[in-house]
């Protein structure tokens, strides 16, 4: 399969696009720009992934819903959105979606990251991950939590974001530890950093950073954590990973007031396990 560009590094793993649509390659390169990348060297492991329009086209629907893959008999990966589809071959190397627009592209790039991610023991996390130093805290919660207030007061206080949409998180071998880094979607940057704390968000009105049981944590955490595949083996992958980064990082809650105390304390948590 030839890759008519782009080519996209997110998180350690590297796809090309075959896009004919040259309208749709444009939409593509436009919101993905900070993670579109040269060429891979040789050896490198590379997924590629085909576009192609529909025969009959359908109507894009008013809403949607999260993508539910599963495994067919043969080990490929399926997808039957709203106004797409898509198959991944068994070992993710390969995958064509069929539909109009960048927005089933997008859809299936998330899948295929998750599915990489997961095959790296790691994890795709709906949530925002703040970084200061060589050190980054990444909180979870359902919407309406606080992801985003809390990004914005980060970089209001002249910090910087990973993302404060989609989070991946995997184990490093080499470190011994564990790293985060930051997606395209939303708003997200081409960055990562060493994951030293994973936890919750809370309103007060005061601002402070508390330790909280792992169990609790890891309930949040598993419910906004990318499935990569609607299986009994999906789900027990993703508890697994879930199980070890809840045992590796330290697990937290930040309880924060809309103001820049916030950032001060999450700046003085960090600064703190930077060292320790």
């Amino acid at each position: 399969m030839e890759t008519s560009g782009p080519w996209l590094s997110i998180a350690g793993w590297t796809v090309g696009l075959q896009v004919p649509d040259s309208r749709v390659r444009e939409l593509l390169h436009r919101s993905l720009a900070g993670f579109v990348s040269a060429p891979p060297l040789a050896g490198v492991r590379v997924c590629r992934l085909r576009v192609a329009a529909p025969s009959v086209a359908r109507p894009e629907p008013t809403t949607r819903e999260l993508p539910r893959p599963w495994r067919e008999q043969d080990g490929s990966l399926r997808l039957e959105g709203e106004d797409y589809s898509a198959r991944l071959d068994a070992d993710g190397l390969r995958g064509e979606v069929v539909g109009a627009g960048r927005f089933p592209v997008e859809v299936v790039l998330r899948v295929m990251l998750a599915a990489d991610l997961a095959r790296r023991g790691g994890l795709l996390v709906h949530g925002v991950a703040l970084v200061h130093g060589d050190g980054a805290a990444l909180f979870t919660g359902h919407s309406g939590a606080g992801k985003s207030t809390l990004g914005g007061l980060w970089m209001d206080a002249g910090e910087a974001l990973l993302s404060d949409e989609l989070v991946a998180v995997w184990p490093d071998a080499m470190e011994g530890s564990w790293r985060a880094a930051g997606t395209p979607w939303n708003l997200g940057f081409p960055r990562e950093a060493r994951l030293r704390a994973v936890g919750t968000l809370a309103w007060d009105s005061s601002s402070r950073w508390e330790r909280q049981r792992a169990g609790d944590v890891g309930r949040v955490l598993v419910h906004n954590a990318l499935l990569s595949e609607a299986s009994s083996e999906g789900r027990g992958a993703l508890l697994a990973s879930a199980g070890r980064l809840l045992t590796d990082v330290e697990p937290v809650r930040l309880v924060f007031s809309r103001d820049a105390s916030a950032a001060t304390v999450v700046r003085e948590a960090l600064g703190v396990s930077g060292h320790g």
